[in-house]
């Protein structure tokens, strides 16, 4: 990152910043994902509601909203109306935007009007599964980002610009605006997922202690009942780290090395708790036909298949360094469930 990025930032903000370019993201998309922290924090909402997030959020992105935001990011604003149209026509998602009748005009118009801009990922037309959510959001991020980076914006003024953005629209249909940034809340992938709620709950200090391929397997663990999560947390525990130091070289590893070595600690962790871990009927989790703990799953082959049919992702197709994070939390997952699976005959 350049140091005109993190002007105005808080020391965690810039580790974060820093962090996630270290992860493999260019400049652009470190910009879009402030600007889509912006959009959510500037959709109207009650002042409790809203004290209570920017309690939060301030600790991360200072902004005085007592100051007209025109003034402070007028410069380098460009709105984002074309990639937020095009963002809810790739979700697959009907949100209901008012229709707003112009004088002398005869049609109608609404802030948001959902098609084809040219801009996002054209081969995402829902987000029913995780592999389309992943990259329609990756593009929409990219596409965010560009403006305020071309402008040689801060980081700062790029979250303040979302949050502008999503104060025009409200001027013209308050509960329109409203269900946009509950899709973009709700509509997040796990590595996304993981990045935004780590700023609007206000734990930035713990997302920069996580390893990569954490980032995505927190959320993908959501849910889980907690001993199970508990046990299993241990198991992706031993993957980074031999005797409280963290083993080298592992994030480095090909999905097709990552399945081998997540498959041989899987053994070693079996071996280790032979008769305590939970069977994965206590994980509260649903997911059918697992491939076979030491038969379907010791094949590669049978491991990305169930994760494309599932999750939409495999191994051949991951585009950007945060589809491959996601993709071996994924891993994880499945090696973990099919060795707890392995479990129920003894309880």
């Amino acid at each position: 990152m350049f140091e005109s990025d993190l002007i105005g930032l808080p020391d965690v903000t810039k580790a974060m910043a820093q962090r996630l370019f270290s992860l493999g993201l260019d400049r652009p998309q470190v910009h879009g994902f402030f600007v889509m922290l912006g959009l959510y924090a500037g959709a109207p909402e009650t002042q409790e509601k809203l004290d209570e997030l920017f309690s939060q959020i301030n600790k991360f992105l200072p902004l005085d909203r007592s100051k007209n935001i025109d003034e402070i990011v007028g410069h380098v604003y460009d709105g984002y109306d074309r990639q937020i149209n095009e963002f809810c026509f790739r979700s697959g998602v009907q949100l209901e935007f008012r229709k707003i009748a112009i004088p002398g005009v005869a049609r109608t118009i609404s802030v948001v009007n959902p098609r084809d801009e040219g801009l996002l990922d054209s081969t995402v037309f829902s987000i029913d599964r995780l592999s389309g959510s992943s990259r329609l959001y990756g593009s929409f991020i990219d596409a965010l980002g560009q403006p305020t980076y071309r402008r040689e914006a801060s980081l700062l003024e790029s979250f303040i610009c979302g949050v502008f953005q999503m104060q025009l629209h409200a001027q013209s249909d308050v509960n329109g605006t409203r269900q946009l940034a509950l899709l973009i809340r709700e509509g997040l992938p796990l590595f996304w997922g993981r990045c935004f709620r780590s700023v609007v709950t206000g734990n930035v200090d713990y997302f920069l202690d996580l390893i990569g391929e954490q980032i995505p397997l927190i959320d993908l663990m959501q849910g889980m009942e907690i001993s199970y999560a508990r046990e299993m947390w241990g198991f992706q525990s031993s993957l980074f780290y031999r005797d409280q130091q963290l083993i080298s070289g592992v994030s480095e590893l090909s999905p097709f090395e990552w399945h081998d070595w997540v498959l041989n600690r899987g053994r070693a962790f079996d071996a280790a708790y032979p008769d305590e871990l939970n069977p994965f009927s206590k994980s509260g989790v649903t997911l059918s036909d697992v491939p076979v703990w030491e038969s379907d799953i010791t094949n590669f082959e049978s491991c990305d298949r169930f994760i494309k049919g599932v999750w939409g992702f495999s191994a051949e197709s991951l585009n950007c360094p945060t589809e491959v994070l996601e993709y071996k939390a994924l891993m994880i997952h499945v090696i973990y469930s099919s060795l707890a699976s392995s479990r129920e005959a003894f309880h």
